[in-house]
């Protein structure tokens, strides 16, 4: 009964309407397949830091950096981006994930030697369907050095 569905488009193979396809499927109401792609990137929202300031031979020596990442398709990766002198390069770190809780810690140790300030850094995230999302960059968190009494 081939001739029985009036779609057209799609290759008919014996009564079953065929159509290969990225995302969710639905089924229409001739039985054809039609795909619904997901243009939206991962949601990064609560983004907070483990302290104000940290440096790196006095307690704190470092920071955490936590934020809540979702989405529909789920995140397949998430990266912290962070520099201390708008001069420098920023620096990539993975971050972990439990839940929809992702968190990454910078430790001062691991900075480049000489300039202190502000802390920039932002967040990236990256869905299955390839899909990518930045949050605002934040300047919160102070690199200090030690001082001692």
């Amino acid at each position: 009964m081939l001739g029985k569905y009036s779609c057209s488009g799609y290759k008919k193979t014996s009564t079953f309407v065929m159509l290969a396809c990225v995302g969710a499927i639905t089924i229409t109401a001739c039985g054809a397949a039609s795909t619904h792609r997901d243009p939206v990137g991962p949601t990064i929202a609560q983004i907070t830091t483990s302290n104000q300031s940290f440096s790196i031979d006095c307690p704190p020596t470092s920071i955490t950096v936590t934020a809540q990442i979702t989405d529909t398709l789920g995140v397949t990766r998430a990266m912290l981006w962070y520099r201390v002198d708008t001069d420098q390069p920023y620096t990539s770190k993975d971050m972990d994930a439990s839940n929809n809780i992702y968190s990454a810690t910078v430790k001062g140790i691991d900075l480049p030697a000489g300039p202190y300030g502000a802390l920039e850094f932002y967040i990236t995230a990256e869905d299955t369907a390839g899909n990518k999302s930045q949050s605002p960059l934040n300047q919160s968190v102070q690199f200090l050095p030690c001082v001692s009494n």
